[in-house]
């Protein structure tokens, strides 16, 4: 599909490291420090000064892989790609899990028929963990991490894997510094600092706009992931603001939508349920699929 944004797999190319850079000793080196420059270039302007002291560093100036990839940053590199919702997913992780799951039903050796009725259990396997997974959402509560009236808020509306994902960014508040530097008419400018270790603070340019209640962070957590960062969430507490609007609360991860029936849609074909049907497509690439063009 024309709109439809494509993005390199970072645990594919950080894995090829050691055979693209075959004979280098420090090989291990080398991924450490790519993987801090990937994934602690907050800016496009940052990432290129922090790619370009990493191979005068490691003398990799003329290595023609990693130049190709930097030539084609903007579709791995997350600082060019996280105004896009990806809803958490940075690899193929995915299709992997899938592979996982099925590889305790069925092996290449199976005949036809035993793939059909390990297909039909491996189904109702997942359908009863769904099950089993919606009663914890509705009858387990996951204590609040803090007093934070916004944290009370997502735990009431999110399940409990999303929420558990919420209350880290809310711990995370602890390492945040939060410093106003204008505000005019409603709208105010903010860098939060935050401590990521004990010589390193990094730092963040959050606005606010108190008539739309709208929140943005230079990290584009939410746009990416669907889900306020700590940085904004300092904000909001220093802002003073109870509850955030809807717009905030993705109703994908709400516990109150019931999936179940998606899931015995795709268990019994032969069932017929009124109302939406959900349908998940699941890509399993073949042996030797390339498709990641890395």
């Amino acid at each position: 599909m024309p709109t439809t944004v494509h993005r390199w797999c970072i645990w594919h190319i950080m894995k090829k490291i050691p055979s693209k850079l075959n004979g280098y000793k420090a090989h291990a080196d080398v991924e450490q420090q790519m993987s801090h420059v990937v994934w602690n270039s907050h800016s496009k302007d940052s990432f290129d000064r922090n790619w370009n002291d990493f191979l005068v560093n490691f003398g990799l100036a003329d290595n023609k892989w990693l130049s190709d990839l930097y030539e084609d940053r903007h579709i791995w590199v997350p600082i060019y790609l996280d105004h896009h919702f990806w809803a958490g997913m940075r690899s193929t992780q995915r299709s992997e899990s899938m592979h996982s799951f099925f590889n305790k039903y069925i092996t290449r050796n199976s005949s036809l028929i035993q793939f059909v009725k390990q297909y039909d259990n491996c189904l109702g396997s997942r359908e009863q963990a769904e099950r089993e997974s919606d009663a914890a959402d509705f009858h387990t509560v996951i204590p609040c991490a803090t007093k934070s009236p916004i944290e009370t808020q997502f735990q009431d509306a999110y399940t409990q894997a999303k929420f558990r994902e919420v209350q880290a960014q809310f711990r995370g508040k602890a390492n945040c510094i939060t410093r106003l530097k204008n505000s005019a008419l409603g709208y105010s400018v903010y860098e939060v600092g935050e401590q990521v270790s004990s010589s390193i603070l990094d730092k963040f340019a959050v606005t606010y706009d108190s008539v739309a209640a709208e929140v943005k962070c230079q990290c584009l957590l939410f746009e990416s992931r669907g889900i306020l960062c700590r940085h904004a969430l300092s904000v909001l507490s220093f802002e003073q603001v109870s509850q955030v609007s809807p717009r905030y609360i993705l109703e994908r991860w709400s516990k109150k939508i019931n999936l179940f029936d998606a899931a015995s849609a795709a268990h019994s074909s032969s069932s017929q349920y009124q109302g939406q049907v959900i349908n998940y497509q699941f890509r399993v690439p073949a042996a030797g699929d390339n498709s990641l063009g890395v």
